[in-house]
C-alpha cells in the first residue's frame, strides 16, 4: 500500500500542497507579533502608569503638592485663550501656558477636572479626569535625562535639542511625545533619514526614557504629560465602534497593521501597551493623525481598552485566529485548499479515464 501510494503522481502535488499551506499559516502567525514576555520592555510602563488589566506595574514617585483652587472669576479650564487675571494663582498660569494653544480634548490641562490637577512649586505636575491622568517626570529626572541625551540623541537633535537636517526640534512637544518614540524603540534611530522609523526593542529603560522626557520638557514646558489610563469601566462596545471608525482604516480591524504610501506603514497594535496607544492618539507620531478635539479622554480609555483586550487578546470564538490578519487570510488559505484540492481531484478523474 505505502509502496503503491509512493509511486502515485498525486503524492507530490498533495506534499507541496500541504507543505504550502503549512508555511502560509505559520507565517502569518509570526507575522503577528506575539504579546511582550513579562520583564521585558513592551511589558512594562512608566511610573504610575497601567497594565492592560488595569493594574498598576510600578508606583509613582511620591509627590507633594497641593490641588488648585479655583481662580478669581469663574472657572479656570475652557476651551478658547484664558484671560490672566492678577488673582491667578503661579499654578493657574503654568496650566494655562502650557495649555491654552490646545484645542477642546487634547490631553491638555484646559479638559481636566480640580480632582485630578495637582502642582508643585507653582508648576503642574498632574492633571486629567477620571478615564485618562496625565503625569509630568519628576523634577529630579532632569540631570539624569540631560546626561542620556547628549549620549544617544545630541548627535541627530544636537546638544540644544534644537533639531538639525535630519532631526527636528524637540521643543514644546510635551513628555508624552518623547515617551512614545523611546519606548516603542523607534528613538533612537537606526537610520535617521529613514522613511518611517522602524520600530524595535528600546534601547533605553522605561526610567530612563521618562528622564529624558524630564529634560526636553525642562527646555520648553508643554503638553500633553504621559498618560495613565484607567481602563476600570471602559466601555468595549464604544471603543470597538470608535476603533472602526478612526482607526481599523490604517491598523486594519484586526489591528496586524498594513502598508501605506511611499514606503510608510501603520504598525501593528499586537504588542502596543495601553500608554503607548493612548500617546500615539494624544500626539500623532509619525504619518498618524493627531486626535485633538474630536476624541474625549473617556473615548480614549474605551480604544485602548478595545485594543489590549478584544485585539490583543482575541477569544476566535470561530474557529482558528489564522495569525489574526483578517478574512482575506481566511479567504486565502480556503482558496489554496479548496481549488487546490479541486485541481487534485480532476487530476484523479483525469488519471482514471484513461
Amino acid at each position: 500500500m505505502i509502496r503503491r501510494l509512493a509511486r502515485s503522481r498525486f503524492v507530490l502535488p498533495v506534499v507541496v500542497l500541504l507543505a504550502v499551506g503549512l508555511g502560509t499559516v505559520l507565517s502569518m502567525g509570526s507575522g503577528a507579533q506575539a504579546a511582550p514576555k513579562p520583564g521585558s520592555h513592551a511589558s512594562h510602563r512608566l511610573s504610575g502608569t497601567q497594565a492592560a488589566s488595569g493594574q498598576p506595574t510600578t508606583k509613582a514617585p511620591a509627590r507633594t503638592g497641593h490641588h488648585v483652587s479655583p481662580t478669581a472669576g469663574g472657572t479656570l479650564f475652557v476651551n478658547t485663550k484664558p484671560t490672566v487675571t492678577p488673582h491667578a494663582t503661579a499654578c493657574t498660569k503654568d496650566a494655562e501656558r502650557i495649555g491654552y494653544k490646545s484645542p477642546k480634548d487634547s490631553g491638555s490641562p484646559q479638559n481636566s477636572t480640580r480632582a485630578y490637577l495637582e502642582c508643585e512649586d507653582g508648576k503642574v505636575v498632574q492633571y486629567g479626569d477620571g478615564s485618562v491622568v496625565y503625569r509630568l517626570p519628576p523634577t529630579s529626572y532632569i540631570t539624569a535625562g540631560h546626561k542620556l541625551f547628549e549620549e544617544y540623541c545630541s548627535s541627530c537633535h544636537l546638544s540644544t535639542a534644537e533639531g538639525s537636517a535630519a532631526a527636528p526640534s524637540l521643543h514644546g512637544v510635551g513628555p508624552a511625545t518623547v515617551n512614545f518614540w523611546v519606548t516603542t524603540g523607534r528613538m533612537p534611530a537606526a537610520t535617521p533619514l529613514q522613511v518611517q522609523a522602524e520600530e524595535k526593542p528600546p534601547r533605553l529603560t522605561d526610567k530612563e526614557a521618562n528622564e529624558v522626557a524630564a529634560w526636553i520638557n525642562s527646555l520648553t514646558p508643554s503638553a500633553p504629560y504621559i498618560p495613565e489610563v484607567k481602563l476600570k469601566g471602559a466601555n468595549l462596545r464604544e471603543g470597538a465602534t470608535l476603533f472602526a471608525l478612526n482607526c481599523a482604516a490604517c491598523h486594519t480591524i484586526t489591528g496586524a497593521g498594513d502598508a501605506l504610501a511611499y514606503g510608510t506603514y501603520a504598525p501593528s497594535l499586537h504588542v502596543a501597551t495601553a500608554q503607548q496607544v493612548a500617546e500615539a492618539i494624544r500626539t500623532g507620531p509619525g504619518n498618524m493623525p493627531r486626535f485633538t478635539g474630536n476624541l474625549s479622554d473617556a473615548q480614549v480609555r474605551d480604544i485602548v481598552a478595545y485594543v489590549t483586550e478584544k485585539i490583543q487578546h482575541p477569544s476566535n470564538g470561530g474557529g482558528f485566529g489564522l495569525g489574526g490578519v483578517g478574512p482575506v487570510t481566511e479567504g486565502f488559505v480556503a482558496l489554496l485548499f479548496g481549488v487546490g484540492g479541486l485541481v487534485l481531484v480532476a487530476f484523479w478523474i483525469g488519471d482514471r479515464a484513461k
